[in-house]
This record gives C-alpha cells, sequence and structure tokens, in this order.
C-alpha cells in the first residue's frame, strides 16, 4: 500500500470551503439550492454532482485553499511521485498493477498526456468505478495505452461514477 495513490480530500475540501463560497459566489450558491431543492436520488447525485465539480474546480485552480488540506499541485507531486517510486522499481517487459481512484488516475492521465490541471480534473469525472487505464512506461516514456476501460462488468447497474 503506497499512502501516495490515496484520494484527495474532496470531502473535506467542499466542508471547510462550501460556507464562504455560498456567501461570495453566485454560481455556487445557485447550483447549492438546485442541489437543496432536488428532488429524489437520481436528481440529487446529479445536482451534487455539479455543486461538487464546481467547488473541486475552484480548488484545482487555487481559487480556494483549505487550512490543513493539501493544495492540487501538493496532491499531483504527491502521485506523481508514487508513480516514479512505483514505475522506478519495474523490470522491462513487467506488467504492474496499481488499485487506486478518480484523482490519481487523473494525475496519471495528465503526466501521459500533458493536460491541463483544469483538463485533467474534467477526465477524473469521466473514470467509472472499477474500469481499468493502461499506461505504457519506459525510462523515456509515459504514455497512455487505454483509459476507462470497462468491458468486465456485465452489469450495466455496476457502471457508476461515484
Amino acid at each position: 500500500m503506497l499512502p501516495e495513490f490515496d484520494e484527495y480530500q474532496g470531502e473535506a475540501v467542499l466542508k471547510h470551503c462550501l460556507p464562504g463560497l455560498l456567501e461570495n459566489d453566485q454560481k455556487v450558491r445557485d447550483l447549492h439550492a438546485s442541489f437543496q431543492s432536488s428532488a429524489g436520488s437520481a436528481e440529487k447525485r446529479a445536482t451534487f454532482q455539479k455543486l461538487f465539480e464546481a467547488v473541486i474546480g475552484e480548488w484545482v485552480r487555487g481559487e480556494i485553499s483549505p487550512p490543513g488540506v493539501e493544495t492540487w499541485s501538493e496532491f499531483c507531486s504527491r502521485v506523481n511521485s508514487g508513480l516514479v517510486k512505483f514505475l522506478s522499481a519495474g523490470v522491462r517487459g513487467e506488467r504492474v498493477a496499481i488499485f487506486t481512484s478518480g484523482g490519481p488516475i487523473a494525475v496519471a492521465m495528465q503526466r501521459a498526456m500533458h493536460l491541463s490541471a483544469e483538463r485533467a480534473l474534467q477526465v477524473s469525472w469521466m473514470s467509472r468505478n472499477s474500469s481499468w487505464s493502461e499506461f505504457l512506461y519506459s525510462a523515456q516514456r509515459f504514455t497512455l495505452s487505454s483509459f476507462n476501460v470497462h468491458g468486465h462488468l456485465n452489469d450495466p447497474a455496476m457502471m457508476t461514477y461515484r
């Protein structure tokens, strides 16, 4: 187990920053109001996701930084440190697996595809639970081979995002 592949603290960002954003950010106020007034679990999930994306987007851009919570940059450094540690121990031709969450996968995508922070965040919203992505690596490169593969899931109910 490598703590470098732990997910970012999205709940802490939301908990610490939402009150201030509700006071100062009309977009967040509107999204929060939609969430509060939504009916049914599907609508609640959809409106919460929009609110969560808006708040985490501000965190990724460095517009909010809750005390005691790593910044996006620190999170990326942590995950990239884990990738370096993990990949440097590899042997030519070896296949290895890392089991992690959407945030660290987004950082790997950012590294492989040279994405901006905001593009990497957008990719993270597309990662399905229990999907897999494949990266090719050597001393000279780290590239994407496949992303978000979920053909092993036979039941459509298992294809979830959160």
